[in-house]
Parts: structure tokens; C-alpha cells; sequence
């Protein structure tokens, strides 16, 4: 595959060679272009060779727990799904005692020691470019697993699915009646059979999808606000968050200035010292 692409670029470069070049500035750019691309080439391929040597990570204890007994409750459940599965596996392994866990917490250990000698070892036999690489991988790896973490968590509290486009709407109701096996070539239907799709009928989806905006925009509204309540305001849109706080400051003041008012009825209303006593008092004289 290397030498397919090297032999390739090298074939780029006699063509363009051959070229006459009348504008100089675009001629001087060409041996940059050449080598830029190349290096972009071989870093691409580095990383990929990268990934193939290095050691894999060992499972942790618990999914050490999990794949021991997945078949097993897989078989007696059939038509339960994967996460339905998986949920109640962890809801098994929470339940766990420490002596139960220790075989897998120490089998996991065992692993997790080998995996960092191997590591170790490993990155010993590369040069400076490789490690810096192996490094890109690893930063982008952590950027991946932080997006998934987050949107999980998203999941987790509850946060509003997004508004659909009229396109969006027109492929789910079309998706399963549309011709072609793979998903790709029904996308690829789906997109021409949208493309002559006469406007009087596009409206109506124009207006589903316009429906669905203000769906979301209520759900979010709402959903917001029980994020500021929980104190969760970096889960807040820029926009909503400086209404909410507004929003809430007015509350804040205004229940302010109810109690004050409260206050001053109260003490207009209290009775004078010494009350009825002082009364009885005055008529017995």
C-alpha cells in the first residue's frame, strides 16, 4: 500500500513536470505541495503501523465479570437486548461482596502489570517522531472517550433530542420502503426521490420540521431550567443561560420585596403593647 502511494505521487510529480509553467508563483508552490502532502502520507501511515504494534489494554475487573456471564444470560434471555443485558450484569456486580469481586480485581491486576512492562518495552524501540505520534493518538483517543463520556451524560439527565430537518423526517417515514439492500445505496435513493420531490409536498415536511423546532425549543427551555436548579450552568446554552439568570435575579428581587412588604403589614397590624390586658384594665377603671 506504501509503495502503491509512492509510486503514485511520483507519477504526480513527472506530469507536473511536464507541465509548461507560465505563472511562476504557481510553479514555486509545487515542490511544497509535494512535500507537504508526502509527510501528511507518511505520518497518516506511521500511526497506523503505531496502532498494529501496540500492546492492548487489558480488560478491567468488570469487564472481566461481564464477558464470563453475558452467554450465559444472553441464552436464558434470547430476545432481551444488548443493553438490557448489560444493565442487568452491572446491577449483579454492584451487589457483588469484596470476596467475590477479588478473583477478577486480581486476575485484572495480573494483566494491567504485564500490559505496562509491554508498554514499556515498546516504546523503548521507537525513535522521537514515533513517540510524539503514538502521543497524538493517545490525545485524540482521550477526546474521543471525554465527547462519548459527555453525551452519555447528556443522556443521563435527560437533555432534549435535537430538531429534525424536513429532509430528516422525509427519510425516516421513507427509509424502510425505499429501494436497494445496503444503506448506502437507499440514502442515495432517498436523496434523489427528495430532489424531485414536488414543492406542495415538501411544504408539509418544511412544516413537521418547523413543528419539531419549537418542540425542542420548549423542551430545552424547560430542561434548562432544571439544569441552573441543579447548578449545572455549563450544560446551558450561552444565550438561555444569561435569560435564566436574568430570569431568576427578577424572581429573586421580587421575592424580596414581598417578604419586605409582608414585614411592614405585619408590624402595621401588630396590637399595642400590654394588648387586651390593657383594655380589661382601662374599662375596670
Amino acid at each position: 500500500m506504501v509503495s502503491l502511494l509512492a509510486r503514485s505521487v511520483g507519477l504526480l510529480a513527472k506530469s507536473l513536470a511536464g507541465l509548461s509553467c507560465t505563472q511562476a508563483t504557481r510553479c514555486s508552490s509545487l515542490p511544497g505541495a509535494l512535500s507537504a502532502f508526502q509527510h501528511t502520507t507518511t505520518r497518516w501511515f506511521s500511526k497506523q503501523q503505531l496502532e498494529e504494534g501496540l500492546p492492548k489494554r487489558p480488560l478491567s475487573s468488570f469487564f472481566r465479570f461481564v464477558s464470563e456471564h453475558r452467554p450465559t444470560l444472553a441464552k436464558q434471555y434470547p430476545e432481551a437486548k444488548l443493553t438490557e443485558i448489560s444493565k442487568i450484569l452491572a446491577l449483579e456486580w454492584k451487589g457483588l461482596s469484596e470476596s467475590a469481586r477479588k478473583r477478577y480485581v486480581e486476575a485484572a491486576n495480573e494483566e494491567l502489570s504485564k500490559y505496562k512492562s509491554e508498554v514499556r518495552k515498546y516504546k523503548e524501540n521507537l525513535n522521537p517522531l514515533e513517540l510524539q505520534l503514538l502521543n497524538e493518538k493517545k490525545k485524540e483517543r482521550l477526546v474521543k472517550r471525554k465527547h462519548i463520556r459527555h453525551r452519555r451524560e447528556l443522556t443521563i439527565l435527560g437533555k432534549p433530542k435535537g430538531a429534525r430537518s424536513a429532509y430528516n423526517i422525509y427519510m425516516s417515514e421513507n427509509f424502510q420502503e425505499t429501494k436497494g439492500i445496503s444503506m448506502t445505496e437507499k440514502m442515495k435513493h432517498l436523496q434523489e426521490d427528495w430532489k424531485r420531490l414536488p414543492q406542495s409536498q415538501k411544504q408539509m415536511y418544511v412544516q413537521l420540521a418547523q413543528d419539531d423546532r419549537i418542540r425542542y425549543e420548549n423542551e430545552m427551555k424547560a430542561w434548562e431550567e432544571q439544569m441552573l436548579e441543579i447548578g449545572r450552568e455549563d450544560l446551558i446554552r450561552l444565550k438561555a443561560k444569561k435569560r435564566l439568570i436574568k430570569d431568576s435575579k427578577v424572581m429573586h428581587e421580587a421575592k424580596s420585596k414581598e417578604q419586605l412588604h409582608k414585614k411592614v403589614v405585619k408590624k402595621q397590624t401588630k396590637p399595642a403593647r400590654g394588648g387586651k390586658k390593657a383594655d380589661k384594665r382601662k374599662n375596670k377603671e
